[in-house]
């Protein structure tokens, strides 16, 4: 289990404990980027990471002991990047801790655990019309490639 204080803000592996919170945190942060909710695709999906999942690592961000929001990497692998590769699925605060740095410090984390995870390189996805994140992301290391991310829902229809 990994847990992390960085300048007042700690990082903590979530656990089954946090279930409720997250599950808020979830739909909070899908109806702020007008993402679909789909409540069973959230419950299998916690089903699956708070269960020391090797593909996924959730992480309770607290300031003052108070849970502020959350992160959450998947790991997979990638012949390009010589290893495995994360993805930074998820990074949500509640509104009361934005604009505080927090953001920034989630993401520096999750940059700096990578090694210790064995990842060698961490990706992410940002939704166009959120520039401050997008400006965040670019400020902090991240950039664009010539390349579309593109999906395939395998289980349907």
């Amino acid at each position: 289990m990994i847990n992390k204080t960085v300048n007042t803000v700690n990082f903590r592996e979530a656990n089954a404990n946090d279930r409720s919170a997250l599950e808020e945190m979830i739909v909070a942060y899908y109806l702020f980027d007008h993402q679909t909710i789909d409540k069973s695709n959230i419950k299998s999906s916690l089903d699956i990471a708070l269960k020391k999942n090797p593909h996924i690592v959730i992480w309770i961000i607290e300031v003052k002991q108070e849970i502020a929001g959350y992160l959450a990497v998947a790991i997979g692998f990638t012949i390009e990047a010589g290893g495995k590769d994360g993805f930074l699925d998820e990074l949500f605060l509640k509104e009361k801790y934005r604009n505080q740095g927090i953001g920034r410090k989630a993401v520096q984390f999750a940059i700096g655990i990578c090694p210790t995870l064995g990842i060698r390189r961490l990706s992410l996805e940002v939704e166009s019309h959120n520039l401050r994140a997008k400006r965040l992301y670019q400020d902090i290391g991240f950039f664009t490639h010539d390349r579309i991310l593109m999906s395939h829902w395998t289980d349907q229809n």
